[in-house]
């Protein structure tokens, strides 16, 4: 059996690693004369534990909470799904000549920041030259003006978005409003393996020319399945961007114009360029996973409100709880007298007529008087609501 090429004292054991580790440090590939075998311990190698997968999902979370902390408007969440397997850093020193991207110190793969931003700068590019139909708003042309000392610099939206560097020499430089963050693909289930099979290996070589009678070496490398889950996060730097470019933050409905621009790119990525290496065979095409984008928005919908919630005064929090099992009820059609809604409304009649503020009772007054049209009350008490109504409609 092969053996890794550590220290005695380390033993042969590494199930417990990372799989970045077990492909790299601890690979399992040589024999005790230190000739290197030609079939490693893939399975072990591919495997992703709970340790793993627990590890995956922590800083998942992390970026979330990170992200939940910036205002909507400053950040971008994409996720996508791979469509194809993903693989990066083929170019990287390996016994197997076949590297792999891993993030330090946790040894699980990743696509890198700066690799997505040359990605989607390059489909806007695309888009920006017209020659894929609709350009999605993106422009080559000169729209922003940035003045630092005596020196006016020019930027279209792609410099704006992704940076400006001059020719050697030049001195007109301007830093990207967006960053890009690195991508940390969700596995369900273990890395996988690929192989290509290279039919001339003599002429590539340069020994001989090329004919069909050489035979094929196959080469495995590694890969991260089709199917997996990859979250693109995007930031901007709203301050500067408010002082150069307000238009792209303005925003009544939906989404600000940045971020519209850049999903765009990024779904011209996805169709067409891949992300990672081999992009050229199919590697790396993906996809908007739709069903994780609408569970974020909910989520993100759902933050909002109970930040909003959080940011109201005590009578506010009781008015806009009844407000919304009201708003619940009748969406639902739920008519029952004596249902939840009906227990609210006379809690809150209950508890704003002990309230000093004359525009909280007011607006309690107001509510309980809706609801009413929805859920009468009930007759033999309605005469002393309604007394109670006007009392609390009146000054305390």
């Amino acid at each position: 059996m092969s053996i890794a090429a550590v220290p005695d004292y380390l033993g042969q054991d590494f199930h417990n690693a990372s799989p970045g580790m077990r492909f790299g440090m601890y690979l399992r590939i040589w024999h005790s004369n230190w000739s290197k075998s030609t079939d490693p311990d893939w399975p072990s190698i591919c495997k992703m534990d709970r340790t793993d997968q627990t590890l995956l999902k922590s800083l998942h979370s992390r970026q979330s909470a990170l992200r939940a902390g910036l205002p909507e408007q400053d950040s971008l969440y994409l996720p996508a799904k791979a469509t194809a397997p993903f693989t990066t850093g083929l170019g990287n020193e390996h016994p197997l000549e076949n590297g792999f991207a891993f993030l330090w110190p946790y040894g699980l793969p990743y696509l890198s920041g700066s690799g997505v931003k040359g990605v989607v700068r390059q489909a806007a590019r695309e888009l920006a030259k017209g020659d894929w139909g609709d350009k999605h708003g993106w422009s080559t042309e000169k729209r922003h003006i940035v003045k630092s000392g005596k020196t006016t610099i020019e930027l279209s939206d792609l410099d704006l978005l992704f940076g400006l560097e001059s020719a050697d020499g030049g001195k007109d430089h301007f830093r990207g409003l967006l960053t890009f963050w690195d991508v940390i693909p969700e596995i369900t289930g273990n890395l996988a393996i690929d192989v290509m099979t290279p039919h001339q290996k003599r002429y590539y070589q340069g020994s001989e020319p090329p004919h069909d009678s050489d035979q094929p070496v196959p080469i495995t490398f590694l890969t991260v399945p089709a199917g997996s889950t990859f979250p693109f996060h995007v930031t901007c730097d709203a301050q500067r961007m408010q002082r150069i470019a307000a238009h792209l933050l303005e925003t009544e409905d939906g989404a600000p114009p940045w971020q519209t621009l850049l999903t765009s790119a990024f779904e011209h990525a996805f169709d067409w360029l891949g992300f990672g290496a081999k992009t050229a065979v199919g590697y790396g095409a993906m996809e908007i996973d739709q069903q994780a984008a609408r569970a974020a928005e909910e989520e993100a919908a759902k933050q909002r409100e109970e930040q909003k919630l959080a940011a109201l005064s005590e009578e506010e929090r009781q008015i806009a709880d009844l407000r919304q099992q009201f708003e619940a009820d009748r969406a639902a059609n739920r008519t029952e007298a004596g249902g939840p809604l009906n227990q609210k409304r006379l809690g809150l009649l209950h508890t704003a007529l002990e309230w000093d503020e004359p525009k909280y009772r007011k607006q309690a007054a107001t509510l309980l008087r809706e609801t009413a049209k929805f859920i009468p009350w009930a007759k033999k008490r309605k005469k002393e609501i309604q007394e109670q109504l006007e009392k609390l409609e009146s000054n305390p």
